[in-house]
Parts: structure tokens; sequence; C-alpha cells
């Protein structure tokens, strides 16, 4: 009975190995070549050329090697001449191995220092084992020579070289265990760099292969390509710039480049690479509008408690509406498009309401509250020739543009906050179509001055950027005189300055020198009259329109040469405030520091683009 068991097994095996003999082999897949790549900000559009070989016919071409970072819902191809795709399926299979070469020459390394570890740890083993047999024979020798010695029979030369081998072998274990101790901390050492430098490398890898399987139909035997692309994630970069001029100022070179990084799993050699601003993944369809609906219901006198609220509910309902929008745009699906969409309008719908129920006083400090924010341009910029990127954690820089701008320079200077006076030069962006926001290295006659931040300038549009500190121009401000008076229930003070700008230099240099007036939350309460001024105020319009009526005063002025000590440029002003006498002036309370700020920055980012 058991002889049948037996054979049966065999004649199991037998078929099954003759099932696995007859199975055909899968065809192994091509790779082909990555030839363009999209750079978006936080992901890659890839795009390889695959060849497609054979007959006509029906043909399920697996294409190998795709990256670990690849997005499987965006692979899709396109055929080329005589070839139709049919449908793309992505899949992943395990393998014995790291596929990707940088990664097993990676794991290699550090397997062998682990093997390198362990036989360290062995032969530190060993000394210690030695060193307790040294123990355990001078434990033995010492008895015996104490014994050999009372018997009168000691043999001392035996002795001596017993004693003599007991320590030249503890010296040389103590040495032995001294190196190996060096070794295994370089080894751990070693080890830890590997394991970083492949966790750097294979973020989220493992061993499993990517592959695309396209099914297609072939309509001629002769050789065809096709174009697989697919979404890669792990792949962006940011904008960064040098701005250089000379000491005349007639022209400032702007170096655009793009810092790039790159970890998505796979080397771009010679490709044609383009870098976007837009998003891949928006929706098509774009958000509808529902009707605000109102209805009547009693209601309270508001108060300030309750502008606070309404306020409040306008501040959370615009940051509602810029989630759901973003959520809305990247929706893959009707269902989800259609709900965003209804999100977008709730949100609306709380903000809206806010213009009918708040008063004006809560209106007017609500406009000065940042909007929602504005996407930037959609943008794309096909370098002109190709480029290699491989997949490595740290950033590589690759050039955009290099182009010339002309520029106005003056100075600014601001004495009551500081006696150095600054270079700043207007420039207009005539040379590529957006410079988007980023952080700019600033130069003047191939020095170097600081570090700077560009905000997104478009074609045409006009910017400011300075250029550091100019150690031979000085400013200074001096209180002359200060008168106070009561008149019937008012109080009168009336204050008097002089702007000293002395100027170093063998040339004439044009400043725009500031100060500013007491501006009250209250006009009611407190009056400010501009007195006399030695100078005229500028004229220019966009300060005219926005520092000006906030107290703001700037001059627009030549400082002659060498004009310093009693030739320096002075500019004198004055001016008197009114208010009730049994007040005294204060600053804005603490709670109000943030509103404050909000419209200091607005006013500079409006001032430095124009």
């Amino acid at each position: 009975m058991r002889a049948r068991n037996w054979s049966w097994l065999v004649v199991g095996l037998a078929v099954a190995s003759a099932a696995m003999a007859a199975a055909p082999p899968e065809a192994p897949g091509v790779r082909g070549k990555v030839e363009a790549v999209t750079l978006y900000r936080g992901q890659a559009m890839v795009t390889r050329a695959v060849p497609v070989d054979g007959a006509a016919g029906r043909v399920e071409l697996v294409v190998a090697d795709l990256p670990e970072q690849i997005v499987p819902d965006s692979l899709f191809a396109e055929g080329g001449q005589g070839i139709e795709i049919r449908a793309v399926r992505f899949r992943t299979r395990a393998v014995g191995e790291e596929p990707r070469e940088e990664v097993r020459k990676l794991e290699q390394e550090t397997e062998l220092a682990q093997d390198k570890i362990a036989r360290n740890k062995r032969m530190q083993e060993l000394i210690t084992q030695k060193i307790a047999f040294l123990g355990k024979l001078e434990g033995f020798t010492a008895p015996t020579a104490t014994m050999e010695l009372s018997r009168g029979v000691l043999d001392f030369d035996a002795l001596k070289q017993v004693t003599l081998f007991g320590f030249d072998e503890r010296q040389k274990a103590a040495e032995e265990a001294l190196k190996l101790d060096t070794e295994a901390r370089d080894l751990a050492k070693q080890l830890a760099l590997l394991q970083r430098q492949r966790a750097e490398l294979a973020a989220g890898a493992s061993k499993t292969v990517r592959e695309a399987i396209v099914f297609l139909e072939k309509r001629g035997a002769e050789k065809g390509t096709l174009k697989l692309s697919y979404l890669v994630s792990q792949a962006g970069w940011m904008p960064a710039y040098n701005f250089r001029s000379a000491k005349d100022g007639k022209q400032v070179r702007v170096e655009y480049n793009a810092l790039v990084q790159q970890m998505s799993g796979e080397g771009w050699d010679a490709v044609a690479l383009t870098l976007s601003t837009a998003s891949p993944v928006l929706g098509a369809q774009g958000p509808g509008l529902a009707p605000f609906r109102v209805v009547l219901a009693p209601g309270q006198p508001q108060t300030p408690a309750a502008g606070k609220d309404i306020a409040a509910k306008y501040q959370v309902g615009q940051k509602r509406l810029q989630e759901f929008a973003g959520r809305q745009q990247a929706a893959s699906s009707l269902r989800d498009n259609r709900a965003f969409n209804w999100d977008m309008n709730a949100a609306a719908n709380d903000f809206q309401w806010v213009e009918l129920a708040a008063g004006r006083e809560v209106l007017d400090a609500l406009r000065g509250e940042p909007g929602l924010r504005a996407e930037g341009p959609s943008i794309a910029y096909a370098l002109p020739s190709p480029v290699s990127l491989a997949s490595r954690a740290d950033q590589q820089m690759l050039r955009i543009a290099d182009v010339e701008l002309a520029s106005r320079f003056y100075y600014v200077a601001v004495p009551i906050l500081t006696s150095y006076v600054y270079r700043e030069a207007e420039l207009t962006n005539t040379g590529v179509e957006a410079l988007l926001a980023g952080p700019v290295s600033v130069y003047l006659d191939s020095r170097f001055v600081g570090r700077g931040e560009i905000p997104t300038v478009a074609k045409g549009e006009t910017f400011v950027m300075g250029f550091g500190a100019d150690p031979q121009i000085r400013a200074r401000r001096e209180l002359l005189d200060k008168t106070e008076a009561v008149q019937g229930g008012n109080r009168e003070v009336t204050l008097k300055y002089r702007l000293l700008l002395e100027n170093y230099k063998e040339e004439a240099v044009k400043v725009r020198l500031l100060d500013r007036l007491p501006y009250p939350e209250r006009k009611t309460d407190v009056r400010v009259t501009a007195g006399e001024m030695t100078e005229k105020l500028s004229d220019d319009k966009l300060y005219a329109r926005l520092e000006q009526p906030k107290g703001i005063l700037r001059w627009d002025i030549e400082v002659a040469a060498r004009a310093a000590g009693e030739t320096a440029k002075t500019v004198e002003f004055s001016y008197k405030m009114e208010h009730d006498r049994s007040l005294v002036l204060t600053t804005p309370a603490e709670g109000k520091a943030g509103e404050l700020q909000r419209e200091f920055e607005e006013m500079q980012e409006r001032r430095l683009k124009f």
C-alpha cells in the first residue's frame, strides 16, 4: 500500500514537471529610452520611446524597469504609425534581488561590511577566550611553583619562560583587542553611511520590479515605436537667481536658474527637459455657481463683540473656499468634483453674507485682509539642449535663462530707522515670460552683497531689487524743536525735525528720503496737520496713492558730490497735532499688532512690485 502511494506521488511530480516544461516562458520586457520629461513643482511627467518588433497582429508588450516613485494610475501609451493601443496595465513582481544596479552595489557593499563586523565580533570573542585561558594558566602555575619551591625542586628557567610567555600573550591580546575595537568602530560608521546612502537612493524601494503591460495591435511587420508616459513623485524644481550689476547701474544681468530635486528612482540621460509651473492633476471641469439664498430672521443691534465674530466668520470662509477649491481641481471623479464644488459655494456663502450683515467699520477693516491666494501663472520653460539628471538626494542646478535688464538705480534713506543708505534698482522684465518667486543672490561689481527674494514678475512688469547698503552715504535725523499749547479744550503739540544726508562719493546721487507723520486710527479724535517743508514731497503716483494717505513722507532729492559736514544735504519739516486735552496719546494695543503688521507687509509688497 505504501509503495502504491509512493508511485502516485512520483507520477504526480512527473505530470507537474511536464506541465511546467510545457508552459511558455514569459517574454522578456523591453525598457525603451526616456526621451522627454516635463518637471512640475512636485511631480514629473516622463515619456519613454519603446520599440515594438515582431509580426503583425495582437501583441502583449512588457515595458520593464519602471521607477519606484511611479504613479500607477497615470500610465498611458500612444501608438506610432501602424500601432494601435488597446489597453495599458500596471503590475509589480517580486524578485530575488534589488533591480537597480546602483542599489545592488550598495547592498553588496553593505553585506560585505556586515560580514566584516561579524568576523570582528568573532575575533573579539576569541581574544576574550584567550585572556581567560591565560588567567587559568596563571592560576595553575602559581600554586605549582609554590609547591615545588617548598620541596626545593623549583625550575626557575621554566617558571621564567612560562611567566614571560603569559605577559607576552597578554600584551599581544591587548594590542589585538585595541585594534579590533578601532576596526569595529570604523566598520559601524561605514555600515551606517551605506545604510543612509541606500535609504536616500531607494526611499520606499523594495525587491520589486514595476512593469507596464501594453496591449496593442500591430498592422505591419516593420519595426515601430510607441510612447509610454507616466507621472513620478519625488521630483520637482524651484527657481533661484543671481542678480549682477556693475557700478554704473545701467544694466542688471539676471541669471535664472532651477534647483532640481530628482529622486524618482530612474536616471534621465540626455532628455528633452521642460520645467513647468502647471499642475498635472487639475480636474477638467471648472466649478459651478449655486444661488445665494437669503431669508429674514429676528436680529439684534450689532455690538463690537458681534463685529469680531463676523470678521472671524469671513476669514474662516475664505480659508475653507481656498481649501475646497484645491480639492475640486484635483478631483478625478464626477461625484467628488460636484461634492467639493458644493463645499466651495457653501464657503463663499459665509463671506458673502458678511457683506450684508457687517457694519461699515467692520467692512473697512476686512478690506485690508488678504484675499484669496492668487494662483501663479502656468509657465513652461523648454530647455534648449538635452539634460541628464541622475536620481539622487542632493539638488541639481540648471540654467533656464541669462538676460540683461535695463535698470534705474537710486538710494533709499530711512534715518528714523537706520543711518545706512541702501541701493535699489527698478527693473522691468523684458527677458523671459515670467520670473517666478524665489531666492536671489545679489552681486555688485562681481562682489557678493547679500541675499534677497523676488516675487513672481510677469513679462513687461516692473519690480524693485535691493543691492545692499552703500557705506559712502549716511543719513541721520534730529529733533529741532517741540512746543505745546492749550487752545480751549484742545492740546496742541508742534514738532520740527531736520534730516541730513552725507555723500562722500565723487558724483551726485539720487536718494529717496523717508520719514512719517502720526497716523491716528480715528481722525475725529486726533488732527494731524503737516507744516512747512524745505523740500517738496515726491510726485510719484504710486506713493501718492498708497503711502502718503497713511502719513508716510517721501522726498526724491539729489545729494551733491562730497556733500558732508557743513555741506550735507538737509531737509526740514514740521507738523502739528491737536486732541482733547483731557486725553493722552498712546500707541495701539498689542492685540492689534498682527493686523498692523499685515498692513505694513502689503504696503511693502506693493512698493517692491508695480
